[in-house]
């Protein structure tokens, strides 16, 4: 009987331990999802931010004199800010998209040369 008791006492405790890393493993295969999850939408919303950059050196391109003010556009639920400051005789075009607590900003500087060639430079990622 004494014998009895023992094993049901080793299969409590080997059950016990089985479940510890059952679940941790399972802790850590949600972690990596949350991580991967925020990762594609901090690439999303990155990709939306450079659409807004590309939207507003477009529109520095076609008319030089509306380097002020901002635009706003959505895209995929993705809200993104487009703003024009001038800098000497650069525009600074500032592209802000948001998702959710994601925030990405770049900025560019846009500018015709003397032989009205349109210039860009300084494409960056703003932390």
């Amino acid at each position: 009987m004494k014998e009895k008791g023992q094993a049901l006492i080793i299969l409590i405790v080997a059950v016990a331990v089985s479940l510890l890393v059952l679940t941790g493993a399972l802790l850590q295969s949600i972690d990596q999802a949350k991580a991967s999850a925020l990762n594609r939408l901090g690439k999303k919303v990155y990709y939306a931010a450079e659409t807004g950059a590309e939207y507003g050196l477009i529109k520095l391109a076609r008319d030089p004199s509306s380097c002020s003010g901002s635009d706003s556009l959505t895209q995929d639920s993705t809200d993104i800010t487009i703003t024009y400051s001038p800098s000497g005789g650069d525009c600074v075009v500032t592209s802000r998209a948001v998702q959710s607590t994601v925030v990405k900003t770049i900025s560019v500087e846009a500018s015709y040369n003397s032989n009205w060639i349109f210039n860009y430079s300084s494409w960056a990622e703003i932390p």
